[in-house]
């Protein structure tokens, strides 16, 4: 079973310019998952748009010997696939298309820099023939059944149909846990991507992640958040 791991990194973005190279501890911030996949897959495909990210990556990496004959492929991807609006997915279904010798299809992105090797080892074993998709996922840090949304005249309404916040149903322990995906690992199988064309469908299966591996930088404050964090785990584990 031959493992393709696609980590793409577009060099645009509003929010936080200039984020997948953003120093976190000593590295840039694509290095974490570079390095947190690195000897899991058969395959590794940085896909960029940006000259610089990709320079960088390659002078870090290009040199890189590979025990057991990982490739690792650079990609300059193609600028209408890195637009604000563009989605990953289709870079993900170019990359699949031109790598049909793949038996599974992966992607870490590297804005989730806190998950592990063995985040993505445990990941993998997820993906039986049983399964369609596997994909990393933490619980939410407020029950949404306790959100609200505005409603007409901007007067707040619950978003959920108990309406707890009139009748009291308001101890976040008394609400089931709801789980998303946090970003970090998708991994699926040719067959399933070919039929489905995405990383959500069939028999999916969630591997969990604790909160504090599973910050995705979006904002600086995000990134802020993921510095805090890495060093305490560097303190944890004595590094």
């Amino acid at each position: 079973m031959k493992k393709l791991c696609i980590i793409p990194a577009r060099g645009g973005s509003k929010r936080f310019p200039g984020k997948n190279v953003a120093k976190l501890g000593k590295k840039p911030l694509i290095f974490h998952t570079i390095d947190a996949t690195l000897g899991l897959f058969d395959r590794i495909i940085i896909t960029t748009d940006s000259t610089n990210i990709l320079e960088l990556v390659k002078n870090e990496y290009a040199s890189y010997s590979f025990s057991n004959e990982t490739e690792l492929l650079f990609h300059h991807r193609d600028p209408s696939l890195a637009t604000d609006t563009s989605k990953v997915i289709e870079t993900v279904k170019t990359l699949q298309q031109e790598n049909q010798d793949c038996d599974e299809i992966w992607l870490t992105l590297p804005t989730c820099p806190l998950r592990t090797r063995a985040d993505i080892q445990e990941a993998q074993k997820l993906l039986t023939p049983q399964v369609d998709t596997v994909m990393a996922v933490t619980e939410y840090e407020f029950p949404p059944s306790l959100g609200m949304v505005r409603g007409n005249g901007g007067h707040l309404i619950s978003y959920d149909y108990s309406d707890p916040w009139r009748t009291g149903n308001t101890r976040s322990q008394d609400h089931p846990q709801i789980l998303r995906p946090n970003g970090s690992i998708y991994g699926t199988t040719k067959e399933s991507f070919e039929k489905y064309q995405s990383f959500y469908h069939g028999k999916v299966k969630g591997y969990f992640m604790p909160r504090e591996r599973s910050v995705d930088i979006d904002t600086k404050i995000d990134f802020k958040l993921a510095g805090v964090l890495y060093e305490a785990q560097r303190k944890q584990h004595g590094a």
